[in-house]
């Protein structure tokens, strides 16, 4: 039982059954958040037969709608909260997301609850598209901050292999973000979106000290060349805060895309372990889903080949070992004082997907999730090429 003194607390992933009521909340309880719970049975069948009078429920809530959350719970009776028939349920906690200024991208807790199944995967965007886990017929798992408004999470039954089919989706999230825009000037580096703007009114003023010249009245001039610097400040920094603006979403896009991906990657080099692959099929996955084919061939005799692209990237190429070596002394050179060189160096790193593994932080070089799972395993960059290299890939 819920009282009204009871404010903030959490009722979660409890199994409630064979009482009078299953949760009670009294009047005036407000601020609680009930979820993940199965509360089934209450009052028990037998209860509820020999004593009709009896009232109770899985969830009996007399607080005022809206005062509490509830979210996920499967029960079968309710009053003034929601109960959906004991089945598949797929919520995202927050929802929406709370963002604050140009933020376009949030973070949120995915829960899942299949009673049918024994093995589920979370994707998004679509059955079949990035995974976002792999587990049981119950639980909950935190996103990167990569998820956009209106991103839609798919809850697919993969038990005994089922394929990621609709016909195998046990339910579908979508999840929004709520947030205000709090205009902002930025220093440094970052955009100016107030640069064009102030552009814009000296040359305002400029016009205004050129139609000063002119004869006429003095006093409507004035007014009229004052009006048009501020007109043009107004076009400006709209179009500077679009530009910014827009340059930053695909900024933003771009690295929640790569974080998606990691994380399939990760998930799928955790199952291909679990299914006990050989390290051969392993290095394989990695040089299939990291462009590695992009640039190179499986060769022979452990050395790869390259494609015609490879050929056109590879020329003045110093080596993964060279780069990797000479990377560990750049990340510790502010950007602003790298020479050309070092940024040259810099960028085909990440253009030759170096950075699948490896990690860019200040003055530190270190390993991605993806990188670590390899190294533990023994599967550098030097390995793999000798892997993929020694002949067709082989499941144990």
């Amino acid at each position: 039982m819920v009282v009204a003194a009871d404010t903030d607390n959490t009722i979660e992933d409890n199994e409630i059954f064979g009482n009078a009521n299953g949760i009670f909340l009294t009047a005036g309880v407000q601020g609680n958040t009930i979820r993940g719970n199965t509360i089934v049975g209450n009052p028990p069948v037998q209860v509820a037969a020999d004593h009709t009078a009896n009232s109770g429920f899985d969830i009996k809530n007399l607080a005022n709608a809206g005062a509490n959350t509830f979210e996920g719970n499967i029960c079968v009776t309710s009053v003034n909260a929601p109960c959906p028939s004991v089945g598949p349920s797929l919520t995202a906690n927050p929802n929406p997301i709370p963002v604050t200024g140009n933020a376009i991208l949030g973070s949120t807790t995915i829960n899942w609850n299949a009673p049918d199944a024994q093995v589920i995967e979370i994707h998004v965007g679509s059955p079949d598209g990035d995974l976002l886990t792999r587990m049981g017929s119950r639980g909950s798992a935190i996103t990167g901050t990569w998820v956009s408004d209106g991103m839609t999470f798919y809850l697919q039954d993969v038990t005994n292999g089922k394929p990621l089919t609709s016909d195998y989706t046990l339910a579908t999230l979508v999840v929004h973000l709520h947030g205000s825009s709090v205009a902002s000037f930025h220093l440094g580096g970052e955009p100016r979106p107030w640069a064009f703007g102030g552009s814009a009114i000296l040359l305002g003023l400029a016009l205004c000290a050129v139609v000063l010249v002119e004869s006429g009245s003095r006093g409507k001039r004035v007014r009229f060349a004052l009006g048009g610097a501020v007109l043009l400040a107004g076009v400006g920094f709209s179009l500077s805060r679009t530009t910014a603006l827009a340059q930053s979403s695909q900024t933003a896009v771009s690295s929640a895309s790569s974080q998606a991906s990691a994380q399939k990657t990760a998930a799928r080099l955790d199952q291909m372990i679990a299914d006990g692959a050989s390290p051969k099929a392993l290095a394989q996955y990695v040089f299939d889903t990291h462009s590695c084919k992009n640039c190179h061939t499986i060769g022979h005799d452990g050395k790869l080949g390259f494609t015609v692209k490879g050929k056109e990237r590879a020329q003045g190429f110093e080596g993964c070992i060279n780069m990797l070596t000479a990377m560990t002394v750049i990340v510790q050179v502010a950007d602003q004082k790298r020479s050309s060189q070092q940024r040259q160096r810099a960028g085909r790193f990440e253009e030759f997907g170096c950075t699948a593994c490896h990690k860019l932080t200040p003055g530190k070089l270190s390993l991605t999730e993806v990188g670590a799972k390899l190294s533990h395993l023994h599967l550098g960059c030097v390995e793999v090429e000798k892997l993929v290299a020694s002949g067709p890939a082989s499941q144990r």
